[in-house]
């Protein structure tokens, strides 16, 4: 698809991680979008989503706010090569 440009292809990571961190790893992802609630979780929050993925550099390409509190934010990934703050290990 991405070859071609058919259309979009969208993901939602909780959904299918397996699938969505093998994406960035392949050079599959043109951008992410990550929608932030107003909410924390602390005793609730046990699932750890991120797991397995990638370290990736984000370069913010737009955002959006919706009735005051969500925010829609978008951004152009970068695959690293090794930890963003460190040498490689």
């Amino acid at each position: 698809m991405k070859s071609n440009g058919s259309g979009l292809l969208g993901a939602i990571g909780s959904r299918s991680l397996s699938l969505c961190s093998s994406l960035p790893r392949a050079g599959l992802v043109d951008r992410f979008r990550v929608v932030m609630f107003p909410v924390i979780t602390g005793a609730t929050g046990e699932e750890r989503i991120y797991d397995g993925h990638p370290d990736v550099a984000l370069e913010m390409i737009g955002h959006r706010t919706f009735d005051g509190r969500i925010q829609l934010v978008e951004y152009k990934p970068r695959v690293l090569e090794h930890p963003p703050l460190g040498v490689p290990s």
